[in-house]
């Protein structure tokens, strides 16, 4: 029961990510292209998508604790894990291209905030939350991908 909650939770978790980090880059480039000032909404924005990476790390954490997830193999015989493409997608792959993207998420949000000038302060954003962002779509493993999850889970009952 409780690996199909964290799994269901972990995937709709995905969902927060991706429309949080749509709206701070979507707040970046309009900030940069328009050359509007640099704003609280602005700020805010950086910091959900960041927020939403970071409460996914800790879901996808506790779901790398439960023996019955495919991470569990990563402890008990990792040999297994680097020989099958699936397994190491979800076990090594996804794992660091997140970690990457939510350090991204962080920077973008936190080097704004040191920018000389609002045009800087947004494409600072923009920029390093464009390459987190697209880092994110990549990790995710679609229904078309060799990896394929459903879109939505809704596990419980």
């Amino acid at each position: 029961m409780l690996y199909l909650t964290i799994l269901t939770l972990h995937n709709l978790m995905r969902w927060v990510v991706l429309l949080a980090g749509l709206w701070a880059l979507y707040r970046a480039c309009r900030g940069w292209i328009g050359a509007h000032p640099w704003t609280s909404d602005d700020r805010r924005a950086g910091r959900w998508f960041a927020q939403a990476l970071s409460l996914q790390l800790l879901i996808g954490g506790v779901f790398f604790c439960l023996p019955e997830s495919v991470a569990w193999l990563a402890w008990t015989n990792p040999e297994t894990v680097t020989r099958e493409p699936s397994l190491r997608f979800f076990v090594i792959e996804h794992t660091v291209q997140m970690f990457v993207a939510l350090s991204l998420a962080h920077a973008g949000s936190a080097l704004a905030q040191k920018g000389r000038n609002d045009i800087q302060r947004h494409r600072r954003s923009a920029l390093l939350f464009s390459i987190g962002l697209l880092i994110t779509f990549v990790a995710i493993p679609w229904p078309w991908s060799p990896y394929e999850r459903p879109l939505v889970r809704l596990g419980w009952g």
